[in-house]
């Protein structure tokens, strides 16, 4: 994989000037494909701004901006299949089910008849709202809409995945219930960029958080501390753990019962040559992914 492939988003000098203000100043940014990157910052700072560039649904002052090895500029409908894009405020019809939702839009993303009903049924299956699927989205809390936006986002099968403000106004119950879904997304080996208020909302899922102040991205990316390998092993854990603890760039390998965690591997093909160089030593696995909650806590 060249470094162009392992880059899904490369921004480069870009700025963004509306009714004489300056939302974003020579932004630089690079997210590597699987990876999960946060932008932090108030009401305000250009978070917004930010995405919508990336989704094609802006167009920047100056600067450069490549989407998937594309120059989303000059080929934004190259780019537009590769992304899922959940905005802060998704736009959802009150009387329509979550899977009259999902058939209309899978069928604007060009499925098939039969390809869009397993899409949708895939898509409910994933956000957790089977039991909700012929429910009108006036009935959804708002967690609940939040899932749908995202199942909307995702019904085509994008590798890049933006979302606005995910956690906002949303209850304990629906956090947690969010942040399942993009630790899911991020065991998928979707590309995650996310614009938030607060670093507190996202440290479960991100890998990397960049804090954006008046339009200027603070120089230095800070990682996040609550992301987790996991895998679950068939026959005695000890020997994976004591593997694990001695191979270089892995610490804080914590297990409970056959279920490890540890830290270390971010990228999926990272995190797959691991699973691969436990397999080789014959430690057979039954489960692999990412958590915010390491060896002890809740399972994902």
């Amino acid at each position: 994989m060249n470094a162009e492939t392992r880059r899904a988003i490369e921004l480069r000098g870009v700025a963004l000037h509306q009714g004489g203000r300056s939302l974003l100043r020579s932004i630089d940014l690079t997210v590597e494909a699987g990876q999960a990157c946060a932008v932090v910052g108030s009401n305000g700072s250009g978070k917004s701004a930010l995405l919508r560039i990336v989704a094609t649904l802006c167009r920047p002052t100056a600067g450069r901006v490549r989407v998937g090895g594309w120059d989303a500029l000059a080929y934004p409908e190259r780019v537009r299949p590769m992304i899922g894009y959940v905005p802060d405020e998704p736009g959802l019809a009150e009387r329509l089910t979550p899977m009259e939702h999902l058939l209309m839009v899978a069928a604007q993303r060009g499925l098939g008849r039969a390809d869009r009903r397993a899409a949708a049924e895939s898509m409910l299956d994933l956000v957790d709202l089977v039991e909700q699927r012929q429910s009108p989205v006036e009935m959804l809390s708002r967690g609940q809409r939040r899932r749908l936006a995202i199942a909307l986002a995702l019904v085509h099968d994008p590798p890049i995945v933006l979302l606005d403000e995910p956690l906002a106004e949303v209850d304990e119950v629906g956090r947690s219930e969010l942040i399942s879904v993009l630790v899911e997304l991020r065991a998928m080996g979707k590309t995650l960029l996310l614009a938030s208020q607060a670093q507190s909302d996202i440290a479960e899922v991100a890998d990397v958080v960049v804090p954006l102040v008046d339009g200027s991205l603070e120089p230095a990316a800070v990682r996040a501390a609550t992301s987790f390998t996991w895998i679950e092993v068939l026959g005695d854990p000890i020997v994976a753990v004591r593997r694990l603890r001695e191979r270089p760039g892995i610490d804080d390998v914590r297990h409970e019962g056959n279920f490890i965690t540890f830290r270390g591997p971010v990228a999926p093909e990272q995190r797959a040559e691991v699973a691969e160089w436990l397999v080789a030593q014959g430690i057979h696995l039954s489960g692999l992914g990412i958590t915010g909650t390491p060896a002890g806590g809740d399972r994902p």
